[in-house]
């Protein structure tokens, strides 16, 4: 995605995509917290708001490679990731539609303590995100939920291969734009925000700027009549074999078990998108006999 080098050894698939800013600065620009609490909290339960609007029609990623893979495919071709593998695949992958990091949101009232809670975001392991480049490219599904386009192929993808082998997977939670993230983090806190208990708040939640579903690639998921995803017969199904059956649709896990410094507590419930391409060609080298990865 986004800020860090790339790895020299990954030769990563090329995207080309129009990014075009939308008149969005208003509903983008940080605001003071005490500001936004004191608003209509309807925006709290539906992250998809504004002057814009998501088309519904989901269309095929431009790709070499049709997503999900063709049937058939060995998902042991696949590469074995560690849990630092999963996070820098994530964080070097060349997703489309996305802005450059701007400035940090407010998070409170005051910036002393804002630069606090960033100070130990940073120190835990979170990173900043950024945000899509135009919206009129996201893709609205699943109760008024909005992914990427390519992402949102591959959720419907997944999402129907679970129902074939008798897991309903349920979308909990998509896109969301600083100031949803601002109250989600904030929730269990009341002014003048005194964060007694920040470290702990921070092994659960991103601040505003840091959540990987700012991107509009990162979901949560669950599976219907399972209050904990991670002990379900649907995450079972999911993260066998290193995760082969996300990887097959262009997922990852997005803060997996064994993902050491990487900001919260491991989520099983959160995948990040993607694709299957960055996944096999992750870390090859840059010339080799694989006309996928040699580009």
């Amino acid at each position: 995605m986004l800020s860090e080098v790339p790895s020299p050894g990954w030769r990563r698939c090329r995207w080309a995509v129009a990014a075009l800013t939308f008149g969005l600065a208003s509903l983008l620009a940080p605001t003071a917290l005490g500001a936004a609490v004191a608003e209509s909290h309807a925006w709290v339960d539906q992250p998809i708001t504004g002057p814009w609007t998501p088309s519904t029609l989901i269309d095929e990623p431009k790709s070499r490679w049709r997503e999900p893979l063709p049937a058939g495919f060995d998902s042991l071709s696949f590469p074995h990731f560690t849990g630092p593998d999963f996070n820098e695949l994530f964080t070097t992958a060349e997703l489309p539609n996305l802005s450059s990091i701007s400035a940090s949101p407010t998070i409170t009232d005051s910036a002393e303590m804002d630069e606090q809670v960033r100070t130990e975001a940073v120190e835990r392991g979170y990173q900043r995100r950024p945000l899509p480049a135009d919206y009129a490219l996201m893709r609205l599904i699943d109760d008024g939920l909005a992914l990427q386009r390519p992402a949102a192929v591959a959720w419907l993808a997944l999402e129907q291969d679970a129902a074939e082998h008798g897991f309903e997977l349920e979308l909990k939670s998509a896109y969301r734009g600083h100031r949803y993230q601002r109250a989600v983090f904030l929730r269990p806190f009341e002014a003048p925000y005194a964060f007694d208990d920040l470290a702990e708040r921070l092994k659960m939640s991103a601040p505003p700027g840091y959540s990987k579903h700012h991107t509009g690639y990162a979901i949560d998921i669950s599976q219907a009549g399972h209050a904990h995803f991670g002990s379900s017969p649907a995450y079972e199904w999911i993260s066998a074999d290193n995760f082969a059956i996300a990887k097959k649709h262009g997922w990852i896990p997005s803060y997996p078990p064994d993902g050491g410094r990487q900001g919260p507590v491991p989520e099983p419930w959160e995948f990040t998108y993607v694709g299957v391409e960055a996944i096999l060609c992750f870390h090859q080298p840059p010339a080799g006999d694989d006309p996928l990865c040699n580009r």
